[in-house]
């Protein structure tokens, strides 16, 4: 009988791990936005970390790639507004829309459009960024726009564009 008791607390005890992991861990899929949490340590350099979520309207829309992922996490912008990806890590990095690998939740765009007619009209690097280069995109679409690094799917973070 206690046996039976041990083996079902061990159930229901793997059973809760493996759902939070699902429920928090499984972001790889980039159906959010990719990091467990709200903020980034930027390790790469002296700066403190960003706000998770920061209105940058009417000023610098700049988004930084470090090793430990995107900064900020979450960026505010108007309609129209350009935001440039600056990869200041080690590992090259490709800023994309998601879902990975299609890369086509931002209207229009879509990784099949790399290397054609379309490239410039897409929210896609289209390539792996090497340190010190930048990707700069227009968003000229309203809504809340996901994206990830392409090369390193679980690391990720949105747009919202008002």
């Amino acid at each position: 009988m206690k046996s039976s008791v041990v083996i079902i607390i061990v159930a229901l005890a793997v059973i809760l791990l493996v759902g939070g992991f699902v429920l928090f861990g499984s972001s790889n899929s980039d159906s959010g936005p990719g990091l467990s949490s709200g903020t980034t340590s930027n390790s790469e350099n002296s700066k403190a970390p960003q706000p998770a979520n920061q209105d940058n309207s009417g000023g610098s829309n700049t988004i930084t790639i470090t090793s430990s992922g995107f900064s900020p996490l979450t960026l505010t912008i108007s309609k129209g507004d350009r935001v440039t990806f600056t990869n200041q890590g080690s590992s090259p990095s490709w800023p994309a829309s998601a879902v990975h690998p299609t890369h086509t939740v931002y209207p229009g765009s879509g990784i099949s459009k790399c290397d054609g007619a379309e490239e410039s009209n897409i929210f896609d690097a289209c390539r792996g960024l090497r340190q010190g280069e930048s990707y700069s995109f227009t968003f000229n679409e309203a809504g809340s726009w996901k994206y990830h690094d392409h090369l390193n799917p679980g690391s990720g973070g949105i747009i919202i564009v008002g």
